[in-house]
């Protein structure tokens, strides 16, 4: 290797934070987009090593994969925000919402890698701080009550995430990640609270049911290209710490206690998601169910994992083309409403195709990489002698699916009069496609065994 494993991940750490300095300069957009694309540069590099500490970092088979999610999305989100938000010209605002992109990309980066437990909590925190800036750019009441839920709620959350971590401190003696995770203890009643309290604590920020309630109202209110973040990256990272959680403390209650949180996420999912009307808290939901069926992955293990990670990599991608798809059209329509919003198909052709595929990929539609990771979620579940739960999982995943696709369609295909659309910039048309290419991209080159 031309530079060495632990400083290849501190250079990636320290390029998002040192694009924090464009605030003080004129061309302060293209300095983040730059900065962005070196941190995706690091990140690729990152990926090469074998798995292994490096230092004070890990890298394992999964958060690999989500490192080069997190710097992909980065890139992607800094690129469209600068189309997007162009009517702000060069105001302060913009300048710390392009800073602070960078600091919450280096948050959940560092959140990643680090190997240790107390440390990755104190990432994962960050990320709260760092995000919640990012939900009011526009200085709007809304944007400001949701940002305030997200930090209220989420931080009592992580708090209950804090006590699981202290109790594995007590039992183990050190919150080394590696040692943890090769570490054998008989179970007791303090490591099932602690598993406990670390799914129920990182749940919430992870939009598990029932602590899910900020996330609609932050990704509705957030900017498109936060929203992006938020779905495709940020609530993955949470997840991985409770699968980090789960692989300490190996106990059947727990394992009972994962599922029964995933497919109860699954089920409210799919009793809400027929009555959404605001596009962007439609595809929150959306992500709710995305991130449950991740969790159930990681904890049936084996076929499941392989899962997980490919509707990761799959969703990461789609539903940012998702959220920035919304933008576009909130954008041209001046409404987030769905039943303001139609004849996409007449009036923004492009958007119009980018809006149905990332749908589709992220509902789970063949031959997409979440449809795969489903299949073979739902056949660990089988396989663990749980064929009445899987049998109720594929009705749910059934009902979202077709309620997220009817809601689509009808926006892309209803008639309507010609009704007046803003222009789209071209940052944000690119963007928009490239992001649903490459989620089919990458799902491809991973289930061949490419990645």
């Amino acid at each position: 290797m031309i530079i060495d494993g632990t400083y290849a991940i501190v250079l990636m750490l320290s390029i998002p934070v040192i694009s924090g300095i464009s605030y003080f300069f004129r061309h302060f957009r293209e300095i983040s987009i730059a900065m962005a694309f070196i941190t995706l540069l690091f990140t690729s590099y990152v990926f090469l090593f074998n798995t292994g500490t490096y230092s004070y970092f890990y890298l394992n088979n999964i958060n690999r994969y989500i490192l080069i999610c997190v710097s992909s999305i980065y890139v992607f989100s800094v690129i469209y925000g600068s189309g997007y938000h162009r009517k702000l010209g060069e105001s302060k605002h913009l300048r710390i919402h392009m800073s602070m992109i960078g600091i919450f990309a280096f948050t959940m980066l560092f959140s990643l890698v680090i190997n240790n437990l107390g440390l990755m909590w104190i990432g994962i925190e960050g990320t709260t701080a760092s995000s919640a800036i990012l939900i009011i750019i526009e200085g709007e009441a809304a944007d400001m009550e949701a940002a305030w839920r997200y930090i209220i709620i989420v931080s009592a959350g992580l708090s209950i995430a804090l006590i699981s971590i202290i109790l594995i401190y007590r039992v183990f003696g050190t919150l080394e990640i590696t040692t943890l995770l090769s570490a054998s203890s008989q179970p007791s009643q303090i490591l099932f609270l602690a598993a406990l309290f670390g799914i129920i604590g990182f749940g919430t920020k992870g939009g598990i049911f029932p602590m899910h309630s900020w996330l609609p109202d932050a990704h509705g209110r957030a900017p498109s290209e936060i929203s992006a973040m938020f779905s495709a990256v940020l609530l993955p990272i949470a997840v991985y710490a409770i699968y980090i959680i789960i692989k300490t403390v190996d106990i059947t209650l727990i394992f009972q206690a994962g599922v029964f949180f995933s497919i109860i996420t699954v089920l409210f999912v799919a009793l809400v998601m027929a009555s959404q009307r605001d596009i962007k808290r439609m595809f929150a939901y959306s992500t709710m169910e995305n991130m449950a069926l991740i969790l159930l992955g990681f904890v049936l293990g084996g076929v499941a994992l392989f899962g997980s990670i490919l509707i990761i990599m799959t969703h990461a991608f789609a539903k940012a083309g998702a959220f920035y798809s919304s933008g576009n059209l909130i954008e041209s329509f001046r409404t987030r409403n769905m039943a303001g919003i139609q004849n996409v198909w007449g009036e923004q052709r492009f958007t119009a195709y980018t809006l149905i595929l990332s749908t589709l990929a992220v509902s789970g539609a063949p031959p997409f990489g979440t449809f795969l990771g489903e299949f073979f979620i739902l056949s660990a579940l089988y396989s663990h002698g749980l064929g009445s739960v899987m049998a109720f999982l594929a009705i749910l995943l059934v009902i979202i699916f077709l309620s997220v696709n009817y809601k689509v369609l009808k926006m892309v295909f209803s008639i309507a009069p010609p009704a007046f659309t803003g222009k789209i910039s071209a940052q944000q048309i690119s963007i928009t496609g490239a992001t649903v290419s490459v989620s089919a991209i990458f799902a491809f080159l991973f289930m061949v065994g490419i990645l």
